[in-house]
């Protein structure tokens, strides 16, 4: 039983592809090739009660089979991947109705049965077509079953009244009007979901930003950043390559504050972290740590090139000016670094750079210190 199933389903993967999308657009056309199927069958059973002519019916089947078929070949082949519509939804359709409009004219006295399918050839239209389309599709329909119909009278098959004819171009106004409002209706409703869907992603995007970077600087928070360290350590003794840690603290931030305002301070901070994530390597994180004081996670750096890189952004920092309501503001930091020892933990290597940090002040701060 197992197996069975297995050949089934790899007899499936060969005849409808595994592809995601290209499985999509061949179960489509699988699908319209039953219905194709079943209307052939109904075209035959209505042939062999004498209403319709056999070799009409005949040539008419291989056509309309032939057609979805070559259309399944190229949807399979790839093909139609090189074509604005690769499912070819709209061509199909065009060509289903044209089969309608030949199946109406041959059915003789039972082509009533063929106006039914116009609605379900529409229904088609759910699967990506614009409402241009549809309306395309729709006048495309009214055109050649007029053209069917004027033919009929032209050239009658059956005894039937003219009124008659006129009725069957009502039904086919009515049932091409309600197939084609609903449509696009389900149309509308399906570009709504989808405008929904995506308002929802960029919604969640933006909460997810929100829930791991600092709303004023832009910087990676501190609950992400301890996150991140977890990670990376673990990585890092994996497979022994460096971390190295280092905290940052702005000198006399206080006095920033109460000189300029804290609308300054906060100007002061942002055009701290634009430096910063200037001076760091891209594979760097900075982090807002609290208040003035941040942590820069430097990952496969060894000291020495931590080093540099700390020196190369106090430098930076310390050259910046900070324009903000005509005011010229300028500060220094100081900087602790320390290297990530296997076998501690975090909180041990940030407070080692703390004390780093510390050092570096007492010494009379705007230096690094490496500890």
């Amino acid at each position: 039983m197992h197996t069975l199933r297995q050949q089934l389903h790899r007899g499936l993967d060969l005849l409808l592809g595994r592809e995601k999308r290209m499985r999509i657009r061949t179960r489509q056309g699988a699908l319209a090739a039953v219905l194709m199927l079943t209307c052939i069958a109904e075209m035959y059973w209505v042939a062999a009660h004498g209403v319709a002519d056999y070799r009409a019916v005949g040539v008419w089947s291989i056509f309309s089979m032939g057609g979805l078929v070559l259309f399944f070949g190229l949807i399979r082949s790839g093909v139609s991947l090189r074509w604005q519509d690769p499912s070819m939804a709209f061509v199909q359709m065009l060509y289903a109705v044209a089969c309608n409009a030949v199946a109406f004219v041959i059915a003789g006295h039972a082509r009533g049965v063929t106006l039914p399918l116009l609605s379900v050839i529409l229904m088609f239209g759910i699967f990506g077509m614009s409402i241009r389309q549809l309306a395309l599709v729709a006048v495309y329909s009214v055109g050649l079953f007029s053209a069917a119909i004027a033919y009929e009278l032209t050239y009658p098959s059956t005894d039937e009244e003219p009124v008659v004819f006129g009725a069957y171009l009502v039904m086919v106004l009515i049932v091409l009007s309600g197939s084609t409002y609903l449509t696009w209706r389900l149309t509308q409703i399906r570009e709504h979901v989808r405008s929904q869907k995506k308002q929802l992603t960029e919604a969640l995007e933006k909460i997810q930003q929100i829930a791991i970077r600092d709303e004023l600087t832009s910087a990676v928070n501190r609950r992400h950043m301890q996150e991140l360290l977890r990670v990376e350590v673990q990585r890092s003794v994996r497979i022994a390559s460096p971390l190295l840690i280092a905290v940052l603290d702005i000198d006399h931030f206080k006095r920033i504050n109460d000189s300029y305002g804290h609308q300054a301070g906060d100007r002061a901070l942002q055009a701290f972290v634009e430096v910063v994530q200037a001076g760091i390597r891209g594979t760097d994180t900075l982090a807002r740590w609290g208040g003035e004081e941040f942590l820069v996670m430097l990952t496969d750096a060894p000291m020495e090139l931590g080093a540099v890189c700390m020196s190369r952004v106090r430098t930076q920092v310390q050259d910046m000016l900070v324009s903000y309501n005509g005011i010229d503001i300028r500060f220094t930091v100081s900087i602790g670094l320390t290297q990530y020892r296997p076998g501690e933990s975090v909180a041990k290597t940030i407070g080692r750079a703390d004390e780093a940090l510390y050092a570096a002040k007492a010494q009379g701060r705007n230096q690094v210190v490496c500890l």
